[in-house]
């Protein structure tokens, strides 16, 4: 054991060993093996061989509980290559001194390799044969990381324990630890119950620089007691899940603003928001944009959110890897020519262990490299146990990727064979809207969570675009009420078809796990968007402006959030004599487990993207190919007598 495990304070190590003798044996020189063998009970590993933390989960190295993350077997493929390797490389670095000291330097073996040269520059990398001989160099002297066994399991075979999320105070210690001078935070957001990941206080738990006012004379850099102030980015991640294509995703950015303005109490009128990005790890969207940024800012980068919100597919697809600058893999060059220098000069082979400061938060700042290991990049929530740091650069800055914060345990209440099926990994398609109407309710997830229209007229429909990941189901109300007391059981059309994906423990008629979440109203007009087609291109080609107090209807709409799950969009037509005579709009009322998990926001009405494809592709149908209408059978005389073609 050479470091504390996660739940206890770093202490200062000069020796960290794996397995501690007495006595140490020469490695082994079988070089041809297969399969490095297992490291003998003898042999003592340097510092080096394994890092202080681990690169993908951010837990501080350990060997000695295995249900722990940071937990290093020797048993592991992995482990005995690493092994067999710092062996090797020890006995190379002491063959080396050791012939230098007995036979000298060949002066005629100087000039042959230009890696000799006294000094590398970047004219002489242009040069391919150089190049590629520069970055072999590199990767050969590069440091041996691997990941620990849970970050292995969590890759390969879906499986782990997540760890508890930390506090918004226990981030705010982090950045009070920065070393940098310049510094910024980006909020990292989910695209499907977005601003439910919105964290609405982050401005007063990390004391950050307030929005700029729309002042043109605001200044964009802010000092406090001397320390110039953290700047924040929002970033909402995984922007395919809204729409299809990449316009009508950027179509989208006004309304994510008001959302945003809406949700941390601030007014359009008295500050700008141009901080907000919306990228697509998956489709590429704009990520190049935002990498450029992060290069060009340097110094801390912060990756601040919710658990499972995409923070490490953030870092993945966004952290500037110059591995292509020939300025970085000049001055990496150098750097690595100065330690092996230096290391041959003082005869030592294994590299200076770093300091772990017992009262330092942040881990020691690994070695740049050309490949960096990246955060492991998992479905679990609380994947990240501890900050992870990335320089980049040449020193320029650095990237930290937190812990994320708590976001909700609607998984608890789920089964465990269902509950990868909550969270959304692409984009849902509705076939169709579901109509629910007066004593009728939809269910989701077979009993988990509950709509029912609430105090609505008999004539009243509200039509459900489910963009959710579970089943949904529109049923009668007492029914919905018994599945969800267990006195039903859940189908979808007799026999056992359907799944109910929550727990039946919480479905007992004693139970009082579901409770109601609260009555939301549908008070956004979208009436403008649901126009027949006839009235709206009569107003655009006669260029009359919408006069919306002509129309004996209006129409009313809201996003009901489900927590990591997705968006239900509600739609209902009022008449507006109704509406003007008893001025009530449409409510609904949700009932989830424990009366938590939801929320509303300002619809979208990413439905119009998939209803106005289908009204195109229907068109284009019935007007193309096979489909397309015949001319009608017209007789020779007749096309004679009114001037048609065969006259």
């Amino acid at each position: 054991m050479y470091a504390p495990p996660h739940n206890s304070p770093p202490v200062p190590v000069q020796h960290r060993e794996i397995l501690v003798e007495e006595t140490s044996v020469a490695p082994r020189e079988d070089t041809d093996s297969a399969i490095p063998p297992l490291p003998p009970t003898s042999i003592s590993l340097h510092a080096d061989t394994l890092p202080i933390s681990c690169p993908g989960c951010g837990a501080y190295a350990q060997t000695i509980d295995s249900n722990e993350p940071g937990f290093y077997s020797r048993t592991r493929k992995k482990a005995k290559q690493l092994w067999h390797k710092k062996q090797q490389a020890i006995v190379k670095e002491q063959r080396a001194i050791s012939s230098q000291d007995g036979e000298g330097t060949d002066d005629g073996a100087t000039g042959s390799d230009p890696l000799d040269k006294a000094e590398t520059t970047t004219q002489d990398l242009q040069d391919e044969s150089t190049f590629l001989a520069a970055t072999e160099y590199i990767q050969s002297t590069a440091q041996y990381t691997q990941i620990c066994d849970r970050c292995h399991d969590l890759l390969h075979h879906n499986k782990g324990v997540s760890i508890p999320s930390p506090s918004i105070d226990s981030i705010a210690a982090y950045l009070e630890e920065s070393p940098h001078r310049i510094n910024r935070v980006y909020h990292i957001i989910d695209a499907a119950d977005f601003p439910m990941s919105l964290i609405p206080n982050i401005y007063e738990a990390l004391d950050l620089q307030d929005q700029r006012s729309r002042n043109r004379r605001s200044k964009t850099e802010k000092y406090k007691y001397g320390k110039r102030m953290t700047t924040i980015n929002f970033v909402i991640t995984r922007a395919d899940l809204l729409a299809a294509t990449k316009d009508q995703v950027d179509s989208l950015m006004k309304r994510i603003r008001e959302i945003i303005l809406k949700k941390l109490d601030m007014s359009r009128e008295d500050v700008r928001l141009g901080n907000v990005h919306m990228i697509s790890a998956h489709r590429g969207w704009w990520t190049s944009q935002v990498k450029e940024e992060i290069r060009q800012h340097g110094g801390g980068v912060w990756i601040v959110g919710k658990a499972n919100v995409g923070k490490s597919s953030f870092i993945e697809s966004c952290f500037p890897k110059d591995s292509k600058n020939l300025d970085k893999i000049a001055q990496l060059l150098e750097s690595r020519k100065l330690e092996n220098s230096l290391k041959s000069s003082n005869n030592e082979t294994p590299e200076a262990t770093p300091f772990l400061d017992p009262d330092a938060l942040l881990p020691p700042a690994p070695r740049e490299e050309l490949y960096p290991t990246l955060p492991v990049v998992s479905s679990l929530p609380g994947t990240t146990v501890g900050p992870i740091r990335i320089p980049f650069g040449r020193g320029h800055g650095e990237m930290i990727d937190l812990p994320g914060l708590d976001r909700g345990t609607l998984q608890d209440f789920m089964l465990d064979e269902h509950k990868p099926d909550l969270i959304m990994t692409k984009r849902i398609n509705p076939s169709e809207q579901l109509s629910i109407r007066d004593r009728q309710s939809l269910l989701i997830g077979g009993g988990l969570i509950r709509i029912t229209p609430k105090d609505v007229p008999e004539d009243f429909t509200i039509l459900a675009a489910c963009f959710v990941p579970l089943e949904t189901h529109v049923t009668r109300t007492e029914k919905a009420i018994e599945i969800q007391s267990g006195v039903r059981k859940y189908n979808t059309g007799g026999g056992d078809r359907g799944n109910s994906v929550i727990k039946p423990e919480h479905l007992g008629e004693e139970a009082t796990t579901i409770r109601s979440a609260g009555t939301f109203t549908l008070s956004t007009d979208v009436t403008l968007n649901h126009l027949p087609s006839m009235i709206k291109k009569k107003w655009e080609d006669h260029g009359i402006r919408p006069n919306l107090d002509t129309l004996p209807y209006r129409v009313y709409s809201t996003d009901i959030l489900i927590e990591g799950c997705g968006w239900i969009e509600l739609t209902c037509q009022v008449r507006t004599r109704r509406y003007e005579a008893e001025h009530d709009l449409p409510r609904i009322e949700v009932f989830t487990p424990l009366g938590k998990h939801v929320a509303a926001r300002p619809p979208l009405e990413t439905w119009n993207f998939i209803r106005d494809k289908r009204k195109a592709e229907k068109r284009k149908r019935f007007t193309s190919g096979a489909h397309r209408p015949r001319r009608g059978n017209i007789s020779h005389k007749k096309r004679t007598l009114h001037g048609g073609k065969g006259a």
